[in-house]
């Protein structure tokens, strides 16, 4: 049933076109003016590609990020400014989208009817008269061959039947001759199902054929775990297998984390100066100590401090290295260990202090000199 122009209905269908074009114009016009304010946030000219606007963001995001230690640097205007850069990038990806689905069978008209449609979805009332999009034909049509507009494919379809049909002539003159000729198909056949026997099976054969000859010459006889169960390997089912396997591989290589390592020599150095404050202790008296005594535990600990900073060093790299918290070191403790070794550790008796006393000045005095020498001599040889 046809409605004449001056019909209520008539009126009310011109309406409903009339706000649909109104809200398209304004959500558009919105859109870019929005498009406009990014690119002047950016610094740049309308019309500025994609690669110019990344290129823009990143220069300002150097100077504007609260990280960068600029003097320009503010969290307020960075954040304006990516803003603006993610605003520009949904723009450039919706129009890649519209550029892909606007090619082929569809034109500038089922753009702008696209468009419509997107705008009309957006929209939270409810229309008083719904809508309905046509039912346009779907891309299959000429087995999907081609590109274009739908002119442009049948003129791709038909080279392309006809390039199909020439190889099916060729395929049938090829088969027709060769059965002319039955013995030059069989030799064909023959040599193609022996070179897809050699290439499925020449491997398998090959290796079954070394295994069978070891066996043979008796060389999986007397094997050192024959009969015995496997080892048991453990498998962290978080690590996949190949990382699993190049870590036995390097295990049994001897390779070791950084930090295992670092751990091992920061140990073995803790031990090293433990021992040289002993063996300057076992020269010393017991407590209290004299003047003379305890001007060499000051010298002894002087010459010991370029090793205890060395240490500390490595500790603090270790404890950058090291995977969990607590396996973290402390500095050495210098003090700390001087006064347990000074106090706790072993010392020369009162009789031998008398005993050195009674000898006279110039053979005590040698034998000092020779004790120290011996002494910086031990020390040198542990840290050489």
């Amino acid at each position: 049933m046809l409605h004449s122009p001056g019909s209520l209905v008539w009126r009310v269908v011109q309406l409903h076109g009339q706000r649909v074009s109104w809200r398209t114009t304004r959500n558009v016009h919105s859109r870019h003016t929005a498009y406009l304010e990014s690119l002047q946030v950016l610094g740049l000219p309308e019309g500025s590609d994609q690669a110019a606007v990344r290129e823009r963001f990143l220069k300002l995001a150097k100077k504007l990020h609260p990280d960068s230690g600029h003097p320009e640097a503010s969290a307020e205007q960075f954040q304006v400014v990516e803003k603006a850069y993610r605003s520009l990038l949904n723009k450039f990806s919706e129009e890649r989208v519209e550029r892909q689905r606007c090619e082929g069978e569809y034109g500038l008209y089922y753009r702008h009817k696209r468009a419509e449609e997107h705008y009309e979805e957006e929209e939270e009332e409810e229309q008083d008269i719904k809508h309905t999009a046509p039912q346009h034909r779907q891309y299959l049509s000429y087995e999907g061959i081609g590109m274009g507009t739908p002119s442009q494919r049948q003129k791709q379809y038909a080279s392309y039947q006809a390039m199909r049909a020439a190889s099916s002539v060729n395929e049938y003159k090829v088969k027709k001759i060769s059965a002319e000729y039955p013995e030059t198909a069989l030799q064909q056949k023959e040599r193609a199902a022996a070179r897809k026997i050699r290439t499925r099976y020449g491997i398998d054969r090959m290796v079954d054929d070394m295994i069978q000859e070891a066996m043979a010459k008796g060389e999986f006889d007397n094997l050192s775990n024959a009969g015995k169960p496997l080892k048991e390997r453990p498998i962290n089912p978080y690590v996949d297998t190949v990382t699993h396997r190049i870590n036995e591989v390097l295990i049994n290589n001897g390779y070791a984390p950084e930090w295992v390592l670092l751990e091992k020599e920061i140990r073995e150095a803790r031990e090293d100066l433990r021992n040289s404050l002993k063996i300057v202790r076992e020269q010393l008296g017991p407590l209290p100590l004299t003047k003379e005594e305890e001007k060499r535990w000051s010298v002894c600990q002087e010459l010991l401090q370029p090793k205890i900073t060395a240490l500390n060093k490595k500790i603090d790299n270790y404890n950058l290295l090291v995977p969990l918290l607590k396996q973290q070191v402390t500095h050495f403790p210098m003090h700390r260990e001087a006064h347990k070794i000074l106090t706790e550790g072993q010392s020369r008796s009162r009789e031998e202090l008398q005993q050195e006393e009674q000898q006279p000045s110039e053979e005590k005095e040698r034998q000092r000199m020779f004790s120290s020498a011996w002494n910086i001599f031990r020390l040198f040889r542990m840290y050489r």
